[in-house]
């Protein structure tokens, strides 16, 4: 471990002692709740971090609105070839019907898929093809959605998932209105690990290739192209506009849509610092990213004596089974994290740097903000929109007063459609900058 000095997250004079996050992941629709965290009086913080897991165990009970169940393992369907020679990205692989967890009027299959990871080699990818059931006649267009965090085990698909919809914003909206969803799993969820949580190019990549992989089994107009994103999802929805025209040209992206994105990640992390939640995410990201690159040790952001409760966290997924467990011991982890952007950790914030979204955009792009954000906060997305703006992008930034961070899907999907079906229309964007 590297010589350095663990985090401390007391108040000077203990004159404030809470720090408010929102405790619910996408789990839940409609409840959000605050945890109090505080360092400087250990006895009173025990009892303190006790009540908000008790809290929690309440409204995994009973009284949210569930909305990610806890998954199935992935079968033989999951495994796919054993060789991609001559497999191109977005080559359907396979396919089957999604028999469970649908709302009326929408059918699906769980597709696999041929895409390419970060270093350009070839990977199978799991994901869903969305349709109505009564479409319009003709192409229709399509919409990739990217989900959030939904955990970094193979388990936490969201095609495995008993309700495969409630990780995806906006889906019902766009499948009503007659559109197609692509959804990827994204690599190393369904599919064998590692997951490159938030590794920007194979997340692109995983979301073009889903749309590529459509056209396969529903008439799509690959010139009208939309891509949205959630959080997590934000984040590889940003990356995917950055990469499309060189990786996937033949795709008529029209417009980017990004509720809360994960923008910028060492900001975020930094805010989130000392939280219950953000610790929990943090050791996701950590643990994941330690997988996916030998550069990046373990050990010089999560005291050496942590890991294996890290490492416990990361083996469940994001969702109301585990998640009672999986905060009790992020609870424990508080103090045992690290910033990733500090001295004596400098490949991770060269990592954090170069999965940081700051290229050129070509098409119009929607930012979507909830204004009680404690997860991705207004003002790191202000930033984010600030210099894209500056890098002459069209960006329509909205702050959506008195929204959290896993209610804005559901509480903004309506401009989200509005807006895309400006851009299938033609219309030009409206820009806030």
């Amino acid at each position: 471990m590297s010589d350095r000095s663990w985090p401390q997250h007391a108040v000077p004079g203990g004159a404030e002692r809470t720090r408010h996050v929102e405790v619910v992941h996408s789990l839940f629709e409609n409840v959000e709740a605050s945890t109090e965290v505080t360092t400087d009086r250990p006895q009173r913080s025990r009892r303190v971090r006790l009540a908000g897991i008790l809290a929690i165990a309440v409204v995994v009970g009973g009284g949210g609105t569930l909305v990610w169940l806890q998954p199935t393992p992935p079968g033989d369907f999951y495994a796919g070839p054993d060789d991609l020679a001559g497999r191109q990205p977005g080559d359907l692989l396979a396919a089957e019907p999604v028999e469970r967890g649908l709302p009326r009027r929408v059918e699906g299959w769980r597709v696999l898929y041929a895409s390419t990871d970060a270093d350009g080699e070839p990977v199978a990818v799991s994901g869903m093809v969305l349709t109505p059931t009564d479409p319009p006649d003709g192409p229709r267009p399509l919409v990739a959605i990217a989900h959030g965090s939904t955990g970094i085990d193979e388990a936490c698909a969201p095609s495995l998932s008993p309700r495969p919809l409630a990780p995806l914003p906006g889906a019902q909206v766009a499948l009503d209105a007659g559109y197609v969803v692509s959804a990827t799993d994204y690599p190393g969820l369904g599919t064998a690990g590692p997951h490159p949580y938030m590794i920007g190019s194979a997340s692109a990549h995983a979301v073009l290739d889903a749309a590529r992989s459509t056209t396969e089994l529903v008439d799509v107009d690959t010139d009208q192209v939309a891509i949205w994103g959630f959080s997590q999802g934000g984040h590889a929805t940003l990356f995917a506009g950055e990469q499309a025209p060189t990786y996937a040209p033949e795709l008529g992206v029209r417009g980017l849509v990004a509720f809360a994105p994960a923008a910028d990640l060492a900001r975020i992390i930094e805010q989130s610092q000392g939280t219950v939640l953000g610790t929990l995410i943090t050791v996701n990201a950590a643990v994941a990213w330690s997988d996916a690159r030998d550069e990046l040790d373990l050990e010089e952001v999560i005291a050496a004596d942590a890991i294996d409760t890290a490492r416990d966290i990361t083996e469940r997924c994001l969702d109301p089974t585990s998640l009672p467990a999986s905060v009790a011991q992020s609870v424990q982890l508080i103090d045992e994290v690290a910033p990733l952007d500090t001295p004596g950790t400098e490949d991770w914030a060269a990592f954090l740097e170069a999965n940081t979204p700051t290229g050129h955009l070509d098409v119009p792009l929607l930012i979507l903000q909830g204004a009680d954000d404690p997860v991705i906060r207004p003002e790191a997305t202000e930033a984010y929109a600030a210099e894209r703006c500056a890098d002459g992008v069209t960006v329509d930034l909205r702050v959506i007063p008195d929204v959290g961070h896993f209610t804005l899907g559901r509480r903004s999907a309506e401009q989200a459609l509005t807006w895309t079906r400006q851009r299938f229309d033609g219309e030009p964007a409206r820009s806030t900058c």
